[in-house]
């Protein structure tokens, strides 16, 4: 079992059995859009350019007052490229995430913590390592509006940092996040 589906795994069942300890006031689950800004990193003499990209997807989670757990799931693509080589990656995105909002209220600026993992799949077939799952960790910032009782929107602008196999440095996914739901 590979590191990223025991991280899934250990996530998806400590939220399970945490969430009827922690007697939510709500449980929610929406959908997500987040713009993403590119990053550069090198291999050796290398230069590796991740393009921008827009990932979509959805995420479920409980509020405890003002604490929020929740978990992720952002697909996308991009290219990325390599000196003169540019190549489509298919990319999902795993994110475990506490979100704190820092006021009470309809409308709440909040903060966001999480980790998670980032999977680069279909590309670079001829060199190994590269359709991989790498480990994740995002911080953001933005504001909470729930809309009578039971819809929400949050507007984040959130980073992802990740290093892909046999680079020298991490790439960096940052961009606005926005998130739409229900409120149960």
């Amino acid at each position: 079992m590979n590191k990223t589906t025991l991280l899934l795994l250990s996530t998806l069942l400590s939220f399970f059995l945490v969430t009827p300890l922690a007697h939510a006031q709500f449980l929610e689950a929406y959908g997500i859009v987040q713009q993403m800004n590119g990053d550069n990193t090198t291999s050796g003499d290398m230069l590796v350019n991740v393009a921008d990209n827009t990932s979509g997807g959805f995420g479920a989670g409980f509020n405890m007052g003002n604490v929020n757990m929740n978990i992720d799931f952002l697909f996308g693509s991009t290219d990325v490229q390599i000196d003169d080589v540019v190549l489509d990656v298919k990319l999902f995105f795993f994110d475990a995430n506490i979100d704190y909002a820092i006021l009470s209220g309809p409308i709440a600026p909040l903060l966001t913590a999480g980790i998670g993992s980032v999977n680069f799949v279909d590309s670079y077939v001829t060199v190994d390592g590269l359709n991989e799952n790498d480990f994740s960790t995002n911080v953001g910032a933005g504001l909470k509006l729930c809309v009578r009782d039971h819809y929400l929107v949050k507007a984040l602008y959130r980073s992802t940092w990740t290093q892909i196999k046999y680079t020298d440095s991490k790439v960096r996914f940052d961009g606005v996040c926005i998130q739409a739901g229900y409120l149960f």
